[in-house]
């Protein structure tokens, strides 16, 4: 799967546990990622132009990168073990950092770069 857009947060019941929803931006398929309720609250807002009175977390961790004189270039998602899936942050100066797929996305959202 190539790149990919979010659609948004959908809710799966009975359980009421958040979906990540992303789409493939040049096809048709999608990928479901359960994710946490504050993650799905951070991409929520985002995604809703929400500002809020002080930073989150994921906004914190954006002007952090950019205090630290470093840029986000992509965020991918690598892999899936055992229903878990992972993230890469892809960073300038050839720097990699895991995360989790939601807080990346979260993040991927904020400064505006391909995931």
């Amino acid at each position: 799967m190539g790149e990919v857009r979010v659609v948004g947060i959908r809710v799966e019941q009975p359980q009421n546990q958040p979906v990540l929803l992303l789409r493939e931006t040049t096809g048709d398929r999608y990928l479901p990622i359960w994710i946490g309720q504050s993650e799905a609250a951070a991409i929520a807002l985002e995604q809703q132009g929400v500002e809020p009175p002080r930073p989150l977390t994921h906004d914190l961790i954006r002007d952090v990168i950019a205090a630290l004189g470093h840029s986000l270039k992509e965020v991918r998602i690598v892999d899936l073990q055992e229903g878990t899936f992972y993230a890469d942050l892809i960073f300038d100066r050839n720097i990699t950092v895991s995360a989790r797929p939601s807080d990346s996305v979260a993040i991927a959202l904020r400064v505006g770069v391909p995931i």
